[in-house]
């Protein structure tokens, strides 16, 4: 009966939990008892037989051929337990564990009990785009009590869709034009420091930190937060927001354990301070009130366009995405491109020639617009994004129960099941991309006649619809555009006042080694010593 509870309604409730696993068995002891003279072995062989009777039966059926996943290939440990890959999350290294699985079994692999990744192109549309699947339990459950889910992590998609209304008037075209002064400004003083550094080695890695979360604080809040000026993270927002990412992804995999995280001291306490930093700066900025258009003045809703404005909670709650979803991801990018500058120097050199052809000497980059026709610019930040795109799992849908499943190429998927298009496989999966699928060659990008020859008799194949780093449909990353005015503009005034070469003695090759997967990418330091251009 115990197991046929777990089995149907998943519970997670402590009280009703506690009941299944330790009252009932409890109860049955004294039984025992009677042919068991010790007291002690009698609860002890009841608990144990008790547990390993539900767990056999567990194993049995997530084994059998009656599993509704059991023609689908993958590990056995996989197939036994979510709890193998909350492990492998807590190493930082799902995203090359996925890749390794979807080698050695093809496109489709069983990653859990109820649980499947999709290495496929054709797998996009069904499960991200519009009518596919919404968000499931790996969403749930996150938030500590009294604070609303954020618009990322809203699983109803009538609401998400409602919530999303202000998220796409803040980065409309017209409103990111806002945001151009706040790139300038920013950008100017991240040169400013780096001018002071000539000649030092720095760790470009942290100043991109420091770059895009002094822009996020202008842009979203309205406030400086003076990273750049400080030059480090004087009150460990960082690091807190890195545990607290860490800790939610790792769970996510088993989001059960949510429930529990409130009675464990260390995990309660990452939790809680995380939301309340974003309740900080948003109380702060609501009660300075607007003097811009920031991100701000439009999740507030203060030009009015909403039949009602959204509660002060529910601002909070979009408070921390903000954040972490508008810096941490560009600062990974920017140095994305920079490691891979500095490992292929005939392609700094060649970007180089481009931005000074579009921008000479004593012209700053202030035309964003002619940016976007800058072919070898663009190309290699979509071969930056392709190959260590920052939310490298992507994000798991979820077959609704009753929905009666899904259809996804060949493939049934049936309910109740978790799926993944697993971004950093696919988008380095030969069948799209080609030649070099695992190399940083931005020509894949550009226009035949304006591709660079290289030694291969591989076909050449390009599919746009594998490469998804901003994800795909109605949930895609709404501040794509921002994010792509961003690193184009920073990489063009880079690029413009400064040489980077490696510090001496560095392995390139352990940078990308280091990269852990955290739902965000987690950068490990990229030493370099800079030179201003001369």
């Amino acid at each position: 009966i115990t197991y046929r509870i777990f089995k149907r309604f998943e519970p997670h409730r402590p009280t009703l939990v506690g009941f299944l696993l330790i009252v009932i068995p409890s109860l049955v002891a004294p039984a025992l008892h009677l042919h068991v003279p010790s007291l002690p072995l009698s609860v002890a062989i009841t608990f144990t037989s008790y547990y390993c009777l539900i767990l056999s039966y567990v194993a049995i059926y997530r084994l059998s051929p009656f599993h509704p996943l059991a023609k689908y290939p993958g590990p056995i440990k996989n197939k036994l337990s979510k709890l193998t890959m909350t492990y492998i999350v807590s190493t930082g290294k799902q995203h090359t564990y996925f890749k390794q699985l979807h080698q050695r079994y093809g496109d489709i692999v069983r990653t859990g009990p109820n649980e499947l990744s999709f290495n496929c192109a054709d797998a996009v549309r069904p499960i991200l785009g519009a009518g596919g699947l919404q968000k499931g339990p790996y969403w749930s459950n996150r938030y500590p009590d009294g604070h609303l889910p954020s618009v990322i992590t809203t699983i109803d998609p009538v609401q998400h869709k409602q919530r999303r209304r202000t998220w796409d008037r803040a980065f409309s075209t017209a409103a990111i034009k806002n945001y151009d002064d706040v790139i300038v400004r920013k950008t100017r003083e991240l040169l400013d420091h780096f001018e002071k550094h000539a000649g030092q080695q720095i760790d470009f890695s942290m100043w991109m930190r420091h770059f895009s979360f002094d822009f996020m604080g202008d842009m979203a809040f309205g406030t400086r937060f003076d990273m750049m000026q400080a030059g480090c993270d004087l009150k460990g927002v960082w690091n807190m927001l890195e545990a607290a990412s860490a800790l939610f992804t790792i769970v996510a995999h088993t989001p059960w354990l949510f429930t529990y995280l409130r009675f464990i001291p260390g995990a309660a306490k990452v939790r809680t301070r995380v939301f309340d930093i974003s309740k900080e700066y948003v109380n702060h900025r609501v009660e300075q009130g607007s003097n811009i258009k920031d991100l701000f003045y439009y999740l507030t809703d203060e030009e009015g366009v909403e039949p009602k404005r959204p509660s002060i909670p529910t601002v909070q709650s979009d408070g921390l995405l903000a954040v972490v979803a508008g810096s941490d991801t560009v600062a990974t990018t920017l140095t994305v491109l920079w490691y891979y500058f500095l490992r292929n120097p005939l392609i700094f050199s060649r970007l180089r020639d481009e931005v000074d052809a579009y921008f000479p000497s004593g012209e700053e980059p202030l035309e964003f617009t002619r940016m976007v026709n800058m072919p070898y610019l663009n190309a290699c930040i979509n071969e930056a994004l392709r190959l260590l795109p920052p939310v490298m799992s992507g994000s798991p849908r979820y077959v609704k129960p009753g929905s009666g499943g899904i259809t996804v190429g060949p493939y049934f998927v049936p309910e109740g099941i978790q799926v993944f298009n697993h971004t950093y496989t696919l988008q380095r999966n030969p069948r799209y991309f080609s030649p070099l699928p695992n190399s940083f060659w931005p020509d894949r990008w550009l226009p035949e006649q304006d591709r660079q020859k290289i030694p291969s008799h591989e076909e050449f194949i390009l599919d746009p619809t594998a490469f998804q780093p901003f994800s795909f449909g109605p949930a895609s990353c709404v501040g794509k555009k921002l994010a792509l005015v961003e690193l184009r503009a920073v990489t063009c005034f880079i690029i413009q006042r400064f040489d980077f070469k490696p510090k001496e003695g560095f392995r390139m090759e352990s940078w990308e080694e280091g990269i852990e997967d955290y739902f965000v990418a987690k950068r490990p330091a990229l030493p370099v010593v800079l030179e201003v251009r001369r």
